[in-house]
């Protein structure tokens, strides 16, 4: 290999790598309860759903800021819940499935559980402290900038 093909497969390498390395960990909602058994920290869930254009930007942007990703990978548990995915999660103790309300169409009763009144819009943030407990709930797009704000209140409360 020549020198420039070598310097950039390395340059290439080590870009893959960091993109990695900053990308804010997601945990899979069936290992909530035992990984805040291991570690008390607050969980962030992202109710989201397929069709969402919100929720789509918010995945493209307020989770792919650097600031984000670092607040949430060091201070918090991530997770994400399609609304109106089908399979089971158990959680806090409880099992949650998809409920159909009509043709093609229903919400994951997780999803219904963790909003307030059982009223769910998308895309929606809740944040559970350890004891599962909802200590924010936000339905509709987030900026970065706005997130920031209280992840970092919740972190400094915690303190």
């Amino acid at each position: 290999m020549t020198a420039k093909i070598k310097f950039l497969c390395s340059s290439i390498m080590l870009l893959i790598c960091l993109n990695v390395a900053a990308q804010a960990q997601k945990h899979p909602l069936e290992k909530a309860d035992e990984m805040l058994e291991t570690e008390a920290r607050n969980l962030v869930i992202f109710l989201h759903t397929d069709w969402c254009q919100y929720c789509k930007a918010m995945q493209k942007t307020t989770f792919n800021n650097s600031k984000i990703r670092k607040l949430l990978t060091g201070n918090f548990y991530f997770a994400e819940l399609n609304a109106e995915e089908k399979r089971t999660v158990k959680f806090g103790g409880q099992t949650y499935g998809y409920k159909p309300t009509g043709v093609n169409t229903g919400f994951h009763e997780l999803a219904t559980a963790l909003s307030v009144d059982g009223k769910t819009s998308f895309p929606s943030l809740v944040i559970l402290n350890p004891k599962r407990e909802i200590i924010f709930n936000y339905n509709g797009f987030l900026s970065a900038a706005d997130l920031e704000i209280v992840l970092k209140e919740i972190v400094r409360l915690e303190m």
